[in-house]
């Protein structure tokens, strides 16, 4: 590396320099996708955000403020959607993916830690004191002592404007205003360990996390606290889906457990999949479980009956989404977002 290209590199900040324009005409890793009405959001590295209005059959670019990697992306209905990613990045549209705003990012986040805490401290908070203590630690090995750097990845809000984003580091932070604000959440979860935090559900104002090493928390009404929900499984939770009737829990080695009481039993279902499981897409009746190898099987919402399913890919899978076809899924990979049409296995 050249003098000057060492200077470029060391001046070079994610946060403030939008995404580079990318050759759609080659492939590009993708690792977030979903559906904005009858239109798809996918998102990748380097900042990347894309847009589908004909089921994922072509992408186009969509202009991106920032050049950190992007992990997930969660639209409420057809206009409202989140990004979140690395660096603590948060972007926000209300007008379908076509233009996307920083709502918080690494500075920010530091910056209300530091103000939220400190001012609790004060005040002789103890458990605020060891949140700052945590907060000095993690920063001793930041490459930028400006930037909290750990990625968020999920974002969820409820028809009401509030929401979570969680991530990294038992990170978690929440919003009653769409975004527009957030206040720290940790020390309001049963995770002292500080386990990572995968993936949020939510029905009806009922807010689910579920984590590594079997975390599975679901937020008390009355206190606003996640409580810690036991089941039989200690491996990692990829993902978790809340239904009237009926809570999902997946991740690891094809593990699948529902509960139909909010958590308290558990019944685990026999995938038959031995690949971890990413994503769990409602279609038809059926949440349909896709592996990370390919594999998808389907269970229908009221027997439980899994169904094995017929697909044409091969390759690794990061996540995947309904789309406005019937019997169609878009996944994502290294190669980029491909859409997959699914049968039941003959």
């Amino acid at each position: 590396m050249t003098p000057a290209q060492a200077a470029a590199t060391a001046v070079f900040d994610p946060l403030r320099e939008p995404a580079p324009k990318f050759d759609l005409q080659l492939p590009a890793p993708v690792i977030g996708v979903a559906r904005a009405g009858e239109d798809l959001i996918s998102v990748g590295p380097r900042g990347l955000i894309q847009r589908s209005t004909d089921a994922g059959v072509s992408w186009e670019q969509v202009p991106s403020p920032v050049s950190s990697d992007l992990v997930q992306v969660r639209f409420r209905d057809a206009l409202h959607g989140w990004i979140v990613g690395h660096d603590s990045v948060v972007l926000h549209s209300n007008d379908g993916g076509l233009s996307w705003t920083v709502q918080l990012d690494g500075r920010s986040l530091l910056s209300l830690l530091r103000k939220v805490y400190g001012q609790r401290a004060d005040n002789g908070d103890l458990v605020a004191q060891d949140m700052l203590g945590e907060i000095s630690l993690g920063m001793s090995t930041a490459a930028n002592p400006d930037v909290l750097a750990a990625p968020l990845l999920d974002v969820l809000f409820d028809a009401s404007g509030t929401g979570f984003v969680i991530g990294a580091f038992g990170m978690i932070l929440r919003s009653s205003d769409n975004g527009a604000s957030w206040e720290p959440w940790v020390e309001l979860t049963d995770n002292d360990r500080r386990m990572h935090l995968y993936a949020l559900a939510e029905h009806q104002g009922e807010f689910f996390i579920s984590g590594e090493q079997g975390v599975l928390m679901r937020q008390d009404p009355s206190s606003g606290h996640f409580v810690m929900l036991t089941t039989p499984y200690s491996g990692t939770f990829f993902g978790v889906r809340a239904f009237r009737d009926l809570l999902a829990v997946y991740g690891l080695r094809g593990n699948l457990f529902v509960s139909r009481d909010q958590g308290q039993d558990w019944l685990q279902v026999d995938t038959g999949l031995k690949t971890s499981l990413v994503s769990a897409v409602e279609q038809g009746g059926q949440l349909i479980l896709v592996s990370q190898s390919g594999a998808m099987v389907g269970m229908d919402l009221g027997s439980l009956e899994v169904t094995s399913l017929q697909v044409a890919i091969a390759g690794e899978v990061y996540s995947a989404s309904a789309t406005s076809r019937a019997n169609a899924l878009v996944v994502t990979r290294f190669s980029g977002a491909n859409i997959v049409e699914i049968a039941e296995a003959k």
